[in-house]
């Protein structure tokens, strides 16, 4: 198991830098951003204010004023969340997909292991990798974001969104996991995967956009642990288990479907 958890790791190294590079020049830009408009933040929240409701929740600015040092932070992590969001997806269908996609299945799961082992060596794997991509997230929205922004005080809150948004990368990895084993191919499983992030993403435009029903956010992972709830209340302790249950039960139905399925090259 250890043997298959490394080579993943090897395998799937190229893909996360790639993603960890898109995150560095995402946040790099921000600061850049942020530097040449600090001055200016005031008449860019008061035209924002003009803004119908749909545009700002668009484009991560509902919930706090930009020219705060929280609506700014709000504002970049909604963006680095997509990213986050949807590379755990891919990641998802990746790990044990691509091995139908290759042509690989055949030859890695007539090794001398498990089938589910061999998932569960996978699934660590990403895992990994999704917590080296939510520690360079932490690290660089500190350094781009924070920093020129000069407000120390959202730093505790900027810690538990991290981890709260490696929490929902699980959860989405762990969807993209139980989808890809029962799709009937690398293609249909990445189509429906980002199909699936997408609707989550539209619920939670709808949910903002309504303001009135919040009851409903566990309908939708991305709004499990969002920057203004957490600056308030913390992680949701509700919102910790029902994610568990969402990444024991995907993971745990992905691996007794892979154990079953007849497993080829497409």
């Amino acid at each position: 198991m250890k043997a298959i958890y490394l080579k993943e790791l090897k395998l799937t190294r190229k893909m996360t830098i790639i993603w960890l590079a898109l995150i560095v020049i995402l946040t790099g830009f921000a600061a850049i951003e942020f530097v040449m408009l600090k001055d200016a933040m005031a008449e860019i929240a008061a035209l924002a204010d003009s803004f119908p409701k749909i545009v700002l929740i668009l484009f991560g600015m509902n919930g706090a004023r930009v020219d705060t040092a929280l609506g700014a932070y709000q504002c970049m992590v909604y963006w680095t969340n997509l990213l986050a969001f949807f590379f755990a997806g891919f990641l998802g269908v990746y790990a044990v997909a691509r091995e139908e996609k290759f042509g690989t299945s055949e030859f890695l799961f007539s090794k001398p292991y498990k089938r589910s082992n061999v998932i569960y060596a996978k699934i660590w794997a990403a895992v990994t990798n999704l917590a080296i991509f939510a520690l360079t997230v932490g690290i660089m929205s500190y350094l781009c974001i924070i920093l020129p922004l000069g407000d120390m005080s959202i730093v505790g809150t900027h810690i538990i969104t991290t981890v709260g948004m490696f929490i929902t990368q699980i959860v989405l990895f762990a969807i993209g996991l139980f989808i890809s084993s029962f799709a009937k191919n690398y293609k249909t499983a990445s189509l429906f995967t980002m199909l699936t992030i997408v609707s989550f993403y539209v619920i939670s435009f709808v949910l903002d956009y309504i303001g009135t029903i919040n009851f409903l956010n566990f309908l939708t992972p991305v709004r499990y642990f969002e920057v203004i709830s957490v600056s308030k209340n913390g992680l949701s302790f509700f919102y910790i288990l029902l994610s568990l249950i969402i990444i024991l039960g995907s993971c745990s139905a992905a691996s007794r479907l892979y154990t079953r399925k007849d497993l080829r090259a497409l």
